[in-house]
């Protein structure tokens, strides 16, 4: 079958990592044919069918745990202190209704989910639930579901086991991740190729399927997405922002590990190329041509090592510099969910590092840096800034002894730190 399925995955309001996703395949112009989810995967990929992203999108930027069960005191939910007297509570409401009530999100999914329009789309729909009856799964596509219970099993397939069993019918039924957190079977099944899977790493089971002859593309969060009951806008709008980028680079529209690079080398200058005489001068300054096996090797061998794992296998000088310049952005926090250009991310690390060397902190932290890299004190070391670290070595001449010596030893032990330190030596330079 021609075009993409999409799964996706359950994980309560990390689901909304999802929207960004959703948001570069629309971008892409993906022609999709089926969606597959469990659980809060299953609410959205309702949402995608109806092809009703601005809703999507303002519901997760608005949406707060309160908004979507009965429960008298949340504290447990969204990771908030609670005392005992509290916890006694809420066991005692949940004892009592059988699991947490969540008829507010029902009366949501009423409002959100237009059943007339998922059922009118080409694009197929599949879920996975658990029969808490017949202590068995269920798995149920569009054409399987009874006209006017969409809803239902929507709930059905985002029960979490501390929730109240959603009915339908004589049967009771819990979250599907107790079976399946990512039913990519149910898109092979299908007879689907191109298949797209969402994993926002949420808690459940995720079974194998036959990949033979399947073209996979694995969209995964990038960076922790916040508790599984965090609900708050500002949370959401940081996740929608992950999904995109992350889904961005998985179709090689970015490019770098760390972070979400344009591949446009056309407006690169002030990171690359480099001249000979830069070239001979990073030589000089890591001793690159000394074959020995002694200290400075090892050195060396930290930094190539590390420098490796920021590139795609090739550690050629292209591939060096713009690990440097990842290493760089990394150490001296620059924003990670945005998109750059080689030289833009540059220029935030220089701009970073100014307001570092120029800042009240590091001109009082200047005698105590310089003592601690001294006396090689590697513990109260790894305790500092690394930006006051890196700022501290960039103050010396490039051809200074005791430059060279201070990186050796950084090098052994914080090679990120001397990779920084280099980059932006580097930098500062070229813009002189």
């Amino acid at each position: 079958m021609n075009g993409y399925g999409v799964v996706l995955g359950g994980g309560g309001a990390k689901g909304s990592y999802e929207i960004g996703v959703w948001k570069a395949l629309r971008e892409l112009e993906i022609p999709i044919v089926a969606v597959a989810g469990t659980s809060v995967g299953a609410l959205n990929g309702a949402i995608m069918i109806q092809d009703d992203f601005e809703l999507a999108y303002d519901f997760w930027c608005n949406i707060e745990i309160q908004q979507l069960i009965n429960l008298s005191c949340t504290s447990i939910l969204d990771g908030k202190p609670f005392t005992p007297r509290e916890l006694a509570q809420v066991v005692g409401e949940i004892i009592e209704n059988g699991g947490i009530d969540v008829t507010p999100l029902k009366e949501i999914l009423k409002k959100y989910v237009d059943e007339a329009k998922i059922r009118a789309s080409d694009v197929d729909f599949g879920l996975v639930t658990f029969s808490l009856t017949n202590l068995k799964p269920e798995i149920a596509y569009k054409a399987d579901i009874p006209e006017g219970q969409l809803v239902d099993y929507l709930l059905a397939s985002s029960c979490f086991p501390i929730f109240k069993p959603q009915e339908i019918g004589s049967c009771k039924y819990i979250d599907g991740g107790i079976y399946d957190n990512l039913p990519a079977a149910l898109l092979a099944d299908k007879g689907i190729k191109n298949i797209i899977i969402v994993d926002v790493s949420g808690i459940g089971r995720v079974r194998r399927f036959k990949r033979d002859g399947l073209n996979i593309i694995s969209i995964k969060n990038s960076e922790f997405l916040g508790k599984t009951f965090q609900f708050d806008g500002a949370t959401s709008k940081r996740n929608i922002t992950l999904g995109y980028l992350d889904a961005l680079k998985a179709f090689r529209q970015l490019e770098g590990k760390r972070f979400y690079i344009r591949k446009d080398l056309s407006s690169t200058h002030l990171t690359y190329p480099l001249t000979a005489s830069e070239l001979q001068n990073l030589d000089i300054a890591l001793d690159l041509k000394n074959n020995t096996l002694s200290p400075d090797k090892l050195a060396n061998y930290n930094i190539i090592r590390t420098l490796y794992r920021y590139t795609d296998g090739k550690l050629d000088t292209q591939a060096i510099v713009f690990a440097a310049a990842e290493i760089s952005a990394e150490l001296m926090g620059i924003d990670r969910l945005n998109s750059y250009g080689w030289d833009e991310l540059a220029k935030e690390v220089l701009k970073s590092y100014k307001t570092i060397s120029e800042s009240p902190l590091f001109r009082e932290s200047l005698k105590d840096i310089s003592r601690l890299v001294r006396h090689k004190n590697e513990a109260e070391i790894e305790m500092l800034d690394s930006r006051l670290i890196v700022a501290y070595l960039t103050n010396f001449a490039e051809t200074d002894k005791r430059l060279i010596k201070l990186r050796k030893y950084i090098t052994l032990f914080f090679p990120k730190i001397c990779i920084a330190n280099l980059f932006i030596s580097l930098l500062i330079k070229r813009t002189i």
